[in-house]
């Protein structure tokens, strides 16, 4: 049987998401008999200069924000010999919080936070800084996306196996099958291909596979998710905390609203939000109890950091007021 060849690899961000390709576990001897990984710096202690040598690989999957010159170069490269490029986790599909350093001075050029040069830090130079942070998606054609800050098992495993057709099989399909979004499942469990451009995930919002019991939403006050709240099975929402699920797209299981922790928004916007933060500033004021305007005025001083919240992971992406919306997915074998 002929191995696939994978490359693995983080631009700018914190590497958890390749450590979520570790945390399938076991699956990860199977991975290896029907794939060779071929390039992977934060497990085999590959070097950049390595991947010039390289040659026909089949998958890559990058994570990470485009925030250096290496970056931009290591992207470029990787696109050119990858038959299929996978962005890896919010950084690489949104731009992430890496991104957030856009919003860090009118021009939002380097300057306005480094000086324009990157830290020293041991080993080779990371090049001089971008002039603004973008995803993968904004700098080279890519293939799919897997969201999440990190994404979870299923998904990563789900996606391996619909991108790696061989190191799945029908007695092994992932942790949660039945729980994965219809077009991943269909996806992973026939081993074809599924459309270029597909995000692995779902389609609708969190909201919708969330276990929380919703109920009328007024807002009364704003809660930071370290203050207390009621130990209940009720909307986040509605208890006054910033629950972005209304427009995330789903696909997570809801893990963090089922533990009382607010959604961020990690998996992006679903097809049906055009801007998530307008998306939320609807939604919030939509249910706001006070009807006072300098009761309003009052709650409304609650809310902090209203664009490092609503677009915490989607900055470059998604947000409407961003000039530089550009995100390409390949278009071959369609």
């Amino acid at each position: 049987m002929t191995k696939k060849k994978i490359a693995i690899t983080t631009a700018t961000g914190c590497r958890t998401c390749e450590n979520g390709i570790l945390d399938i576990h076991y699956q990860v001897q199977r991975l290896h008999r029907m794939a060779d990984i071929v390039f992977w710096p934060y497990v085999m202690g590959s070097q950049l200069a390595d991947v010039n040598a390289l040659d026909d690989i089949d998958i890559c999957f990058y994570a990470g924000a485009i925030r250096t010159e290496t970056d931009r170069s290591l992207a470029i490269t990787l696109r050119e010999k990858s038959r299929t490029l996978v962005a890896l986790g919010a950084c690489a599909a949104f731009g992430g919080m890496p991104a957030l350093a856009n919003l860090g001075g009118a021009s939002g050029d380097a300057e306005d936070t480094l000086d324009g040069t990157p830290p020293a830090v041991p080993g080779p130079s990371p090049g001089e800084l971008e002039p603004q942070v973008q995803s993968l998606t904004q700098v080279v054609a890519t293939d799919y996306v897997i969201p999440g800050c990190p994404p979870t098992q299923p998904l990563v495993w789900a996606a391996i196996q619909a991108l790696v057709p061989a190191a799945g099989s029908d007695s092994h399909l992932a942790f949660a099958y039945s729980r994965l979004p219809k077009l991943v499942a269909e996806a992973m469990a026939s081993g074809v291909l599924p459309p270029h451009g597909t995000i692995f995930g779902g389609e609708k919002a969190v909201c919708a596979s969330c276990s929380r019991t919703k109920e009328e939403k007024r807002f009364k006050a704003v809660l930071r998710p370290y203050q207390a709240y009621e130990a209940t099975g009720r909307c986040l929402l509605e208890q006054g905390l910033v629950c972005q699920g209304i427009a995330t797209r789903e696909g997570c299981g809801g893990l963090c609203t089922a533990e009382g922790i607010p959604c961020r928004g990690c998996f992006g916007k679903p097809e049906a939000v055009f801007d998530p933060g307008a998306k939320m500033v609807s939604a919030i004021s939509s249910t706001f109890e006070p009807e006072a305007p300098e009761e309003i005025e009052a709650l409304t001083d609650q809310f902090l950091d209203l664009s490092g919240t609503f677009y915490r992971y989607t900055f470059p992406t998604q947000c409407a007021l961003n000039q530089k919306l550009t995100t390409t997915f390949t278009t071959e074998h369609q």
